[in-house]
């Protein structure tokens, strides 16, 4: 059992197109505690007092802590006049009101905390349950306004952890006008009481009024920042991730893009309106705007890539006002306006979508194709009419999505409409995404195993095998768009990431483990061989935004390494890279039909390969991946560069099993990543032996005789 790959240099064997490094990008939405604190290092929800938005869930249930929100500790009870999710300290009889008014907040109906105080010695106030990074620092940034309705009212604010053992506080004198208070607290250690076992301790920030008469005590626009945020503002850890792991690109965007108005983004955070999360439950405080984002971006050292929303509440006016904000110099109308917001200097971004997955019906503005190809065509001419030089992409839709087709049952025709109706000139590139999901139905997951008399392993295995069957749809997708004059298409994989649906007691290929991660590496296997046309690619994975959360939440998995020995080629600033094509020759199994996604598929080879060339041929490396869940496979390789003893540098990750989860945030346990070499034979060839679920980079440093 194995695969032969014939690896040869050759001039005939080198694509004319370069790998665009984009492929190896991160998609980021507005939604849980990603952005806060996972860049904008703000530790509590809800700062700003406002009535919580909750997202109804389709079953009738409208319980606060639905969908992705940024909600830490999901057994809160609402509290009668309380913002949720704060909590109460002292008395709650009759102790707190939410009232219209305040410095911060929802425009036109912002509100604050009103806490009743009777006088004497009770005291009174609110808390929230938090979860600190503290292993990395102890100092924090407590801001907050108040005022107090009566004399000598005092607020003590601090910080201590669920066991009251760690305690640090101070006091603050409130007088009758709303003013700004900020304090610096610092931990003398970090807490025992961690987080599900993380780097994450647990806490709680405490805001406790005290008076000597009645009073009422209001407060408003709270925030807790990291005493070691970067410019005061970013999560040191996630961009230390992102840069780590050579994240090249930045995806901007998701369901949120179709609500987002970007003029609540800009400006002094003061004045940003708060706004209800209407796609995902929650609020967004508007902090992480358009000159935060494309900051991040440079600290990072990627490319950003901005996602426009498509519906009639975001025009086609407003998108170009948002171009022309960003890359207009001071001159213009919008540019003079970021200038003004300190930004003098444009961004220069290239890279802007129109739309995000707009054929769904759980999308803001979502409409049919014939009237998405038609209104994009205004999108597109004003905002290039701003600036000429922007690459403009449009949503798309999976050639395989037929739950979401307008022909019930049947392939989309989404795509074959904007080529007929929008066509080359309205048409930079294509947006589509893809979710590898399986069979959702528990029924009908056990009806395919007696069908094809398979086992759990098998079902696993096809879903991480499905990025063959991916690279096929691709290439009939550029084939479709060649016949409206579109060639080559260029093609951003906007959201891509395997979340299988299993039965619970089933192995299943989640982040964790490296079956996983053989998935990463087959995608991009794909986007290396499909290089001519897939020039921007983004990974769902919220991994490397650095926070605690409670639904979604892991330490750097395996596919995150594969993810980064597949980018560190492309680290090297004196070349670039074409796809180099190979001959080969190994063992097969067929997919059969997968839901109603995933189709039958012959002779899919259990090892996966593709290879890459230097431009100054100096340097040629090869991809491998073993997606037999079961067995190892043998790599036998044969070319010139064995008989001529060109150096060989081989990385090699396996597990201990395929579907061992890699759990521990301090120890890499379950899977390994080691440097080993190839096993050479007599004459131009050599081997390595690549175990059940694992994955190789082969780097050869070529003679030239």
């Amino acid at each position: 059992m194995g695969i032969h790959i014939d690896i040869q240099s050759a001039p005939e064997k080198v694509s004319q197109w370069y790998i665009d490094k984009r492929i190896f990008g991160k998609f980021f939405e507005t939604n849980g505690r990603d952005t806060y604190p996972g860049i904008i290092d703000d530790c509590v929800a809800n700062g700003s007092f406002e009535h919580w938005f909750s997202k109804r869930k389709k079953d009738g249930t409208n319980l606060p802590w639905t969908m992705r929100t940024e909600i830490m500790y999901r057994d809160v009870e609402p509290t009668t006049g309380l913002a949720y999710p704060w909590e109460p300290v002292g008395d709650v009889t009759d102790a707190y009101e939410q009232l219209q008014g305040g410095v911060h907040g929802k425009q036109g109906w912002k509100t604050f905390q009103r806490i009743k105080l009777e006088g004497g010695t009770t005291s009174k106030g609110i808390a929230q349950r938090i979860t600190l990074a503290d292993e990395r620092t102890l100092t924090y940034r407590l801001q907050l306004y108040g005022r107090a309705i009566g004399s000598r009212t005092h607020l003590q604010v601090g910080i201590e952890d669920k066991t009251g053992d760690i305690r640090i506080d101070t006091r603050i004198l409130l007088t009758q006008d709303w003013d700004r208070y900020e304090v610096e607290l610092t931990l003398d250690r970090m807490t025992s009481s961690r987080y599900d076992a993380s780097p994450f301790g647990e806490y709680r920030l405490f805001i406790i009024a005290d008076t000597a008469e009645a009073s009422f005590v209001d407060l408003d626009w709270v925030m807790l920042m990291s005493g070691d945020a970067v410019e005061g503002l970013y999560n040191p850890t996630t961009i230390d991730l992102l840069k780590r792991y050579h994240v090249t690109s930045i995806r901007w965007g998701g369901n949120y893009a179709n609500e987002y108005n970007w003029k609540d983004g800009i400006g002094p955070w003061l004045h940003r309106p708060v706004r209800d999360n209407q796609n995902w439950g929650g609020l967004e405080p508007n902090y992480f705007g358009t000159n935060e984002f494309l900051r991040f971006c440079q600290l990072i050292g990627a490319e950003p890539l901005m996602n426009i929303g498509f519906s009639y509440d975001l025009p086609p006016e407003l998108a170009a006002e948002w171009v022309e904000y960003v890359n207009g110099d001071a001159s213009t109308p919008m540019g003079r306006l970021r200038a003004e917001h300190g930004y003098p200097q444009p961004w220069g971004v290239k890279l802007w979508q129109v739309g995000n997955e707009s054929y769904g019906d759980y999308q803001f503005g979502y409409t049919n194709s014939i009237d998405f190809a038609k209104r994009i065509q205004t999108y597109y001419t004003q905002m290039k009419k701003l600036d000429p030089s922007i690459t403009i992409i449009i949503a798309g839709e999976d050639p395989m999505y037929v739950d979401f087709s307008e022909i019930p049952g049947q392939p989309p025709i989404w795509n074959k409409r904007l080529f007929a109706l929008a066509g080359k000139d309205y048409v930079d590139g294509l947006d589509i995404h893809q979710y590898t999901r399986g069979i959702r139905d528990e029924g009908l997951r056990k009806d395919w195993l007696v069908s094809n008399e398979a086992d759990p392993s098998f079902y696993n295995q096809v879903l991480v095998s499905y990025p063959s069957q991916y690279e096929v749809l691709i290439q009939e997708l550029k084939e479709l768009a060649s016949g409206y004059g579109i060639e080559p298409l260029a093609l951003e994989i906007g959201e891509w990431n395997l979340e299988p649906e299993t039965d619970a007691n089933w192995p299943k290929a989640e982040y964790e483990t490296m079956a996983h991660a053989c998935y990463v590496a087959g995608m991009f296997n794909t986007f290396i061989r499909q290089g001519d046309s897939v020039k921007y690619a983004y990974q769902r994975d919220n991994t490397l935004y650095y926070r605690a959360y409670p639904v979604d939440m892991r330490p750097v998995n395996p596919g995150n390494d594969t993810s980064r020995f597949y980018a560190e080629p492309f680290l090297r600033t004196d070349t670039k890279w074409r796809k180099l094509e190979l001959q080969t020759e190994g063992t097969t199994f067929d997919i059969p039909q997968t839901w109603v996604r995933i189709r039958p598929m012959a002779g899919v080879a259990h090892v996966d390969a593709a290879a890459i060339l230097s431009e100054g041929n100096d340097e040629m490396i090869l991809f491998v991946v073993n997606r037999d869940m079961k067995e190892a496979h043998k790599v036998e390789l044969q070319g010139a560069w064995a008989r001529d003893k060109s150096e060989t540098s081989v990385l090699l990750q396996y597990g201990d099993s395929p579907f061992m989860r890699h759990t521990d945030w301090y120890e890499q346990r379950g899977y390994h990543l080691v440097e080993t070499q190839l096993t050479y034979d007599d004459g131009d060839s050599a081997s390595l032996l690549l175990p059940a679920g694992s994955v190789a980079r082969i780097s050869f440093r070529l003679v030239h005789k």
